[in-house]
């Protein structure tokens, strides 16, 4: 490699997989002044032809009897639900981007016709127009970025910040990484690739060249690496953590799987034939794999275990913009024939179908309308009044003393190490951001801590905690309304932001 590429770190990414604890329930905890209050997980089908929007609840995809008021406008495509469960946002029959807000019960447009548009893993959405202007949009309203990308661009990957990285050009690419305060802050020519990919948080960018794939990420922001494969890269992507990649070869049956941190490929995963495509569970326990074959890319998709690393089996579903899913619970949603069916990550067993969903576009998330949500608030006040105030996280014990020490000066109880469970929300290289990260976490009331790397290679850790129990830890971790895992080891005083 000759060339020099770049890029400004944008966030830490989440946790490796040696830490990952799969989510579980279908349910998020919601934190308010009312305390903890449980958010259920369900479906939400959009008409493709516009009209009433109905709900349903997960695992089963029962029809919900809350109500929906309003009507949407015929859809074409989804482009995301926002973090907080309250807009649904899609792209109408003539190719704009339009929101429907869940707590409002209207639609707006959001961004125009043509507009390039994707969603960071804060909820929030980015837009670039024809002629390059930005506007990032919240459900509270949009605002446009002082700076102008210009015409050309073709790909945007959003990150938290918030800052967009955006593929310019056609004969001869080139990646920009921009941000709404600071602008353009750095464009540069990229390598030819097949496809390329960022990680969810935006701290690396990878390429699938003819002969392998070339990374890009903060911590070297002008030293690409690569990691040359067996065979040719033809689609490529990231665990939702950002520590490994997942690459389909054009005429290879099998999955490459790259190492992000020792920089090799960790294996290969067997498939039965090439895959033309990837499409990953944002919770990290499967892989959706479009064949190459186009024939057979019309009928099935092949599902592929994280942890395993097999092949779990072949839904009978073609893909679009919304599904195939995972819900945050564990349950896959797939459109096959007619019908929109649920089936259970681990075994792809059927949970439920509504016969007639096909035609419609699906989004899962945690929502409860207002009437509902006084009710939860209303249960949770009554559940407390009767049961003893919520344990608060435990303290490290200290070590008991000996004979041999009672009379020496005690070490300082906060370098002192104790095995207990915390809720871990990123990994990063880059200290700066994880503090930022875990600044943000206390200032909503969370007991974030920032732990330094262990050593050569490991990042700064933004953890929640200590635990004493995984009950406690599981329900932390499920207030911050982001993907957690939990974690069990000895930590030596993780440092205040």
């Amino acid at each position: 490699m000759t060339r020099r590429w770049a890029l400004l770190l944008l966030l830490a990414a989440c946790a490796r997989s040696g830490d990952r604890d799969t989510p579980k329930g279908t349910a998020v905890h919601d934190a308010s002044a009312d305390g903890s209050r449980p958010v259920p997980v369900v479906a939400i089908r959009l008409p493709g032809n516009g009209g009433t929007l109905r709900a349903y609840a997960l695992p089963g995809l029962a029809p919900l009897a809350w109500p929906i008021a309003g009507r949407s406008s015929p859809a074409r495509g989804v482009v995301g639900m926002d973090v907080a469960g309250r807009r649904l946002l899609f792209r109408d029959t003539a190719g704009a981007v339009a929101a429907f807000d869940l707590v409002a019960l209207h639609e707006r447009a959001v961004a125009p016709r043509g507009a390039l548009a994707a969603m960071g893993s804060d909820g929030v959405l980015l837009a670039v127009d024809g002629r390059g202007a930005v506007l990032e949009s919240h459900p509270w309203g949009s605002r446009a970025w002082p700076d102008t990308l210009g015409s050309g661009v073709h790909e945007v990957f959003a990150a938290p910040g918030p800052r967009l990285l955006v593929v310019r050009g056609n004969a001869v690419e080139s990646l920009v990484v921009v941000s709404r305060d600071g602008g353009v802050a750095f464009a540069a020519a990229t390598p030819s690739a097949s496809d390329r990919t960022a990680t969810r948080d935006g701290d690396a960018v990878a390429f699938a060249t003819d002969s392998g794939v070339v990374v890009l990420e903060d911590r070297e922001s002008r030293i690409p690496w690569f990691v040359r494969l067996s065979g040719t890269p033809r689609a490529v992507a990231f665990s939702p953590s950002g520590h490994r990649l997942y690459v389909a070869l054009q005429t290879r049956g099998e999955l490459a799987v790259v190492d992000r941190f020792a920089r090799e490929e960790h294996g290969s995963i067997p498939l039965p034939g090439p895959a033309a495509a990837l499409r990953g569970d944002p919770w990290g326990r499967v892989l959706f794999l479009r064949p190459a074959d186009a024939a057979l890319a019309r009928t099935e998709t092949w599902v592929v275990g994280v942890a395993a690393e097999r092949l779990l089996g072949r839904l009978a579903t073609e893909w679009d913009t919304d599904l195939p899913t995972v819900s945050p619970g564990g349950v896959v949603l797939a459109r096959e024939g007619d019908a929109v069916v649920a089936r259970d990550v681990h075994s792809l067993d059927s949970l439920g179908v509504v016969p007639d969903g096909a035609a419609d576009y699906w989004f899962v998330g945690a929502w409860v309308p207002s009437g509902a949500t006084a009710a939860i608030r209303q249960q949770a006040r009554i559940a407390e009044a009767g049961s003893p105030a919520p344990r608060q996280p435990s303290a490290p014990a200290p070590a008991a003393a000996t004979p041999a020490t009672a009379g020496a000066k005690s070490p300082p109880p906060a370098t002192a190490p104790a095995r207990r469970l915390w809720v871990q929300v990123s990994v990063s290289q880059s200290e700066p951001a994880s503090r930022e990260l875990a600044a943000r976490l206390v200032a909503a009331r969370h007991l974030a801590q920032v732990v330094p790397p262990r050593g050569e290679g490991d990042g700064w850790r933004v953890v929640v905690g200590p635990f004493a129990t995984r009950d406690d830890a599981e329900a932390a971790g499920r207030s911050l309304g982001r993907p957690f895992f939990i974690v069990e080891r000895d930590l030596l005083s993780p440092t205040r932001p």
